[in-house]
């Protein structure tokens, strides 16, 4: 198959409102249409993926895929949202478009590198000449700088180098066996993957991940999925709390053209796209009775029905993620019990990050201050002084390891060197006292707890508490401005 693949051109592809900054249509000239006005034919192409940024909605890209297939009926393209926070940023940039051509690298690739920022531009080059795939790139040059008075097409000949190959080689083979070089599977949890390595051999058997938000359940899934017999099949997610029951049913299953009002194509669902592979429906615990009553009907009968259209089979694994106590939930009368017990067939539990203990929080810290270094292109690692350091052992993360990891890229991002206590955002300080793991909040606690047993009595809480002297709970009293008669 003969591929082009290019950005989204969020400037150039459409006609804007300059006074709402809105868009009013697409760009009959802008560089991805001329692409397919002009040179689709002479470049024998099969399928066009246009990749986009993600930052806004998909209004965009969809409405050019609309104008495009209108007047090239024959022509296949494909959108992609590479979810880019930040479009100048070559280390968010680089990796994720690495990962994408690798996916399609048995095709002929043809980089068609007008559209999208520099940085994006800079990537395409990297990646050309680097990853030693079966690429062309080319640029086309605007018809008003042209001699001919039409676009014209220029094919960048860049020398390729074998240097770097073996390191992005190594790292999409990780990938491939699921042991990704962007996570860490420290002690506490390697039991948890060891028997999802286990349960990923049965690829018919659907599982149910559960655990905080931030603990690394989507990890976990992909894993299953790279260790299965699926591997090579597609890997699907969708964050089911974000979406309401129509959105969700036309996201899952697709639709058909004319179904309902802005329906102007046929849509393929998320089940149909990963057939043969996985699909993560992560919060499942916060989908509708209807939504309920839906899945369970795709997990019995093997089969979706688009929105407007008929049933057809869809062969796929499903594993599903949530930080809510489903079995409750039924017992609550707010999720099935039909559709808990095929859900959960197997399941796993990541555990938060206080629960993992200290050693493989310093263990996950030193990660990260390593995993950041590179993706951020520092010449040195930052370090920790030992009350910094003492600091993050004592917090109690309940944003887990996503919390983490987005700290120490703050500390990349606002400091070098050595971070003090002081460097440590104010938010991270002001953790509620219930919460606190340090010793004097625990003590303090435990003591309020005690006297208010005792209604106030000191020597009798003193008797309870059991300090070795009598001084000792005064001096404690006063320094934690415990009054008995408040309590």
């Amino acid at each position: 198959m003969k591929t082009l693949i290019s950005w989204l051109a969020y400037n150039n592809d459409f006609i804007r409102d300059p006074a709402k900054n809105v868009l009013k249509g697409v760009n009959p000239h802008g560089p991805n249409f001329n692409m397919h006005r002009y040179f689709w034919h002479s470049g024998n192409y099969d399928r066009h993926i246009i990749l986009y940024s993600g930052r806004g909605d998909s209004t965009g890209v969809e409405m050019l895929i609309n104008d495009i297939n209108r007047e090239y009926k024959d022509h296949l393209v494909e959108s992609i949202n590479m979810a880019i926070d930040d479009p100048i940023s070559l280390s968010e940039i680089k990796p994720k478009v690495e990962r994408q051509l690798f996916e399609i690298r048995d095709d002929e690739i043809v980089i068609f590198a007008s559209p999208g920022t520099p940085t994006m531009q800079v990537a395409w080059y990297i990646c050309h000449t680097s990853l030693k795939l079966n690429t062309r790139i080319i640029q086309t040059r605007p018809a008003e700088k042209s001699k001919t008075g039409r676009p014209d097409i220029l094919e960048m000949e860049l020398e390729q180098s074998a240097t770097p190959v073996s390191m992005v080689i190594k790292e999409k083979n990780l990938e491939d066996r699921g042991m990704r070089e962007d996570y860490k599977i420290t002690a506490s949890i390697k039991p948890v993957y060891d028997t999802a390595k286990l349960i990923a051999q049965n690829d018919k058997t659907t599982v149910l991940v559960q655990g905080e938000t931030g603990t690394g359940k989507e990890h976990l899934a992909r894993f299953i999925h790279d260790n299965s017999p699926r591997s090579k099949k597609p890997f699907v997610t969708i964050n089911c709390s974000a979406f309401g029951d129509s959105l969700l049913e036309s996201r899952l299953f697709g639709y058909k053209k004319g179904s309902f009002t802005g329906a102007d194509r046929d849509t393929t669902g998320l089940f149909e796209k990963a057939n043969g592979g996985t699909i993560l429906l992560d919060e499942i615990g916060d989908i509708s009775p209807y939504m309920q009553q839906s899945l369970l009907r795709v997990i019995q009968e093997k089969e979706i029905q688009p929105i407007g259209g008929i049933s057809k089979p869809v062969d796929v694994r499903i594993i599903s993620a949530t930080n809510r106590n489903l079995a409750d939930m039924c017992r609550d009368g707010k999720f099935r019990w039909d559709l808990y017990y095929r859900l959960v067939v197997t399941e796993l539990s990541l555990p938060d990050l206080l629960e993992r203990g200290t050693d493989d929080l310093d263990e996950m810290i030193r990660f990260f201050i390593k995993k950041k270094q590179e993706e951020m292109n520092k010449e040195k690692a930052i370090s920790l002084s030992p009350e910094a350091r003492q600091f993050l052992l004592s917090y109690p993360w309940p944003g887990n390891v996503r919390e983490l990891e987005n700290l120490v890229e703050n500390l990349y991002a606002c400091y070098s060197g050595t971070i003090k206590a002081e460097d440590i955002p104010r938010r991270f300080k002001n953790v509620p006292v219930e919460e606190s793991l340090l010793w004097k909040d625990v003590e303090k606690r435990h003591i309020e707890k005690v006297m208010k047993l005792k209604k106030g009595n000191k020597r009798q809480a003193f008797y309870a508490l059991g300090y070795g002297a009598y001084n000792t709970f005064n001096s404690r009293l006063k320094e934690y401005g415990i009054d008995p008669d408040d309590l």
